[in-house]
């Protein structure tokens, strides 16, 4: 990056919402029922335990939605505060405005 430049925050963080919540769609459910056919004996599952998956596949997809907005507005705010201190003047490197150079005549 040559010119970097600050980013949305608001804009990241609302991706990376959807980014998170969207995977949490698509996996928790699986998950819930990997887990429910390979967790326990189907006779040992007791009916608040299956309510309890059921809850934990409903409410995940909001709370991973949640999560990626922290941590993309986070991303987003560490990035522009990085971004700024690249656009300063770190080191100033000047040269003399005239040089002096040697003559063949006076170096022998």
């Amino acid at each position: 990056m040559s010119k970097p430049e600050s980013i949305s925050v608001f804009f990241v963080a609302l991706v990376s919402a959807a980014v998170h919540g969207g995977a949490a769609v698509l996996f928790v459910p699986i998950l819930s029922f990997l887990l429910l056919c390979w967790g326990t004996a189907p006779a040992q599952i007791k009916p608040s335990m299956v309510d309890d998956g059921m809850i934990f596949a409903v409410i995940a997809p909001a709370l991973c939605a949640a999560f990626g907005f922290a941590v993309g507005a986070l991303a987003a705010l560490a990035h522009n505060m990085l971004a700024q201190n690249q656009l300063q003047l770190s080191v100033k490197v000047s040269e003399p405005s005239q040089m002096r150079t040697a003559s063949l005549s006076k170096v022998a």
